[in-house]
């Protein structure tokens, strides 16, 4: 099982429900064949799901100059994923997760959202 992996796909799964506007995330966590650490994707995805409007709110705090629905949907998912990891995974290292949400944001856009994911987690995590 690999972790890198796994936040990816969280990540993904959390993109796709915006865009589809679907909160099954069991149905699209089907799609991906790849052995992957279920209980971690399953316990971030509930913890955003539980806490979506919590979580929004604190990522609305955070940004300079932006308003979250002026946001790429892939930098939030990254934002969303980051900070429920910072707020409910203590076995994580806050820094780890910064890193992490950095690397996505480098990974599937650009060196320029990966500056502004880690602006604001970093923001986040020095008012925690």
């Amino acid at each position: 099982m690999n972790r890198i992996r796994s936040r990816e796909v969280a990540m993904e799964v959390i993109y796709q429900m915006e865009i589809q506007k679907e909160d099954q995330f069991e149905k699209l966590l089907n799609h991906y064949e790849e052995e992957l650490d279920l209980d971690y994707i399953r316990s971030v995805i509930s913890k955003w799901l539980e806490n979506r409007e919590l979580i929004e709110t604190r990522i609305g705090e955070h940004l300079k100059g932006w308003k979250l629905d002026r946001i790429a949907k892939i930098d939030l998912a990254i934002l969303r994923l980051g900070i429920t990891e910072i707020l409910y995974d203590d076995s994580i290292p806050v820094k780890v997760s910064i890193n992490e949400a950095v690397n996505l944001a480098k990974k599937f856009v650009d060196d320029k959202s990966g500056k502004f994911i880690n602006g604001v987690l970093s923001h986040f995590a020095e008012k925690e």
